[in-house]
């Protein structure tokens, strides 16, 4: 953003002692309407007039929450600063100070790098397992960060305490709300898991591996797998193990969860997996072609294989055009969800909260039986949700009422499809529309706004 928003946070600061309620932030008047408030996101407008009000962390938390924005999380490193100051009272000016006082040690957080440029299975199993407790067949959150709340809880107004406090638990820091990726990279690895072993159990009982094989494709396993059909399952574990996670895959997956669409970058893969198209699943095949006919009439009497052909080869000489005029249309086109999932696995984006519900939505539905722990039922969606620092489920709202009934639903999958025919029959966007672009990295976002210092000092 070109505005320098740490300069308009400032001025709100000093202007803030005539806000009497939140409206006035939401909707601000007189002097605050002047100073450019409204390019400052809700959450730290909220922020400001607790300082100005002396709200207590509770408080502020709480109002955080009503409002829809995330609470306060200890984590981050300079969100564990502003916790200290409202638990102890301070004003503005003097968690300026306290900030001043601890950038050092800002210097020294490095994120932890649990994943490589290219994403593996065993990564992803990595990440998961050692950021959980077992119990049997159950996966619990590991609690590090109540653990740090109890700690940080017993300190005294000492500044040296506090130092000493951040420099103890400087590797618990981290650029990402650490709880929703966990949540999310779980609940991925569910899916995933549940699709190799029903690949598994079709090689056993030798009917349906080509379906149970295709729903492998967010693992870049299917050529390898299809090739080496005589492989033993050892081996085939083994090879599943060190795969590469494809997140295009996985997006479209999502997409085609909710919409019924799949990308022309998704059909490629497809291709690569399965060069003639006769190889291709009828299931698999049907879908495709389906979706290629919607607002083709010039399709309607071709077979599903031709319909293929004829679509693919479309794609590719609009490539080719595009590629003479000098462009290169094959990378980052239409690729921010793609983009999107990458980094909330490598936990250089936040998953905000919408994302979050639709993708653990997606995952349990398409993870079959989980152990009851992990049942997505409405409980467990709420105890997730405000796990990670975010408003709880409200009925009346219409995106968690959504989420709630499908939940619910006898027949989700119908539930959804009736949902979106009615967003479309008012040609309206629903609430899934580029969802993952009002993902941030909330690391960033505060260092700019409240700690810009910070930004010019952040290690790579």
């Amino acid at each position: 953003m070109a505005r320098d928003q740490h300069a308009i946070f400032e001025r709100i600061i000093s202007n803030m002692q005539g806000v009497a309620t939140i409206e006035d932030l939401v909707n601000p008047r007189g002097v605050l309407s002047k100073e450019g408030i409204l390019y400052i996101p809700l959450r730290y407008r909220i922020i400001a007039l607790g300082f100005e009000k002396h709200y207590t962390l509770q408080k502020l938390n709480a109002m955080l929450e009503e409002n829809r924005c995330p609470r306060l999380y200890l984590r981050n490193f300079w969100e564990a600063t502003l916790i200290y100051a409202f638990l102890k009272g301070y004003s503005y000016a003097e968690w300026k100070r306290l900030q001043a006082q601890c950038a050092d040690i800002y210097d020294s957080v490095e994120k932890t790098d649990w994943f490589s440029k290219k994403i593996t299975y065993d990564e992803l199993e990595r990440y998961v397992l050692q950021n959980s407790k077992t119990a049997g067949d159950a996966l619990y959150t590991k609690t590090h960060t109540a653990l740090l709340e109890e700690k940080m809880m017993s300190l005294s107004d000492s500044l040296e305490e506090f130092r000493a406090f951040l420099l103890d638990n400087v590797q618990s820091f981290s650029t990402a709300r650490e709880r929703a990726r966990y949540y999310f990279c779980k609940y991925l690895y569910f899916y995933l898991n549940a699709q190799i072993e029903r690949y598994f159990a079709a090689v056993r009982r030798g009917r349906g591996v080509k379906a149970a094989l295709s729903a492998l494709m967010p693992l870049k396993v299917v050529t390898v797998l299809r090739k080496h059909k005589t492989w033993s399952e050892e081996k085939k574990r083994e090879y599943i193990q060190s795969s590469t996670l494809s997140s295009g895959v996985i997006f479209d997956e999502f997409n085609y969860f909710f919409y019924g669409y799949v990308s022309l970058d998704w059909v490629e893969v497809l291709m690569e997996c399965y060069p003639d198209v006769k190889d291709i699943p009828a299931k698999l095949k049907r879908r495709i072609a389906t979706i290629f006919r919607k607002n083709r009439p010039d399709f309607a009497k071709l077979s599903d294989d031709e319909v293929i052909h004829r679509r693919t080869e479309e794609a590719e000489q609009s490539m080719d055009q595009d590629c003479a005029k000098g462009g290169n249309p094959s990378y980052n086109k239409n690729r921010s969800g793609e983009h999107a999932v990458y980094k909330y696995i490598q936990g250089t984006l936040d998953i905000d909260r919408t994302a979050l519900i639709c993708f653990l939505l997606f995952f349990a539905a398409k993870s079959g039986t989980l152990p009851s722990r992990h049942r997505l039922t409405p409980d467990r969606l709420q105890e997730i949700v405000r796990n990670c620092g975010y408003s709880p489920l409200d009925i009346e709202n219409d995106f968690d009422w959504f989420a709630l009934e499908f939940l619910e639903a006898e027949r989700p999958a119908s539930f959804l499809t009736e949902l979106m025919s009615e967003y479309a029959h008012h040609s309206e966007n629903s609430f899934l529309y580029h969802l993952y672009n009002n993902s941030i990295n909330y690391a960033d976002e505060i260092a700019r706004i409240m700690a810009p210092n910070s930004s010019e000092r952040r290690p790579s």
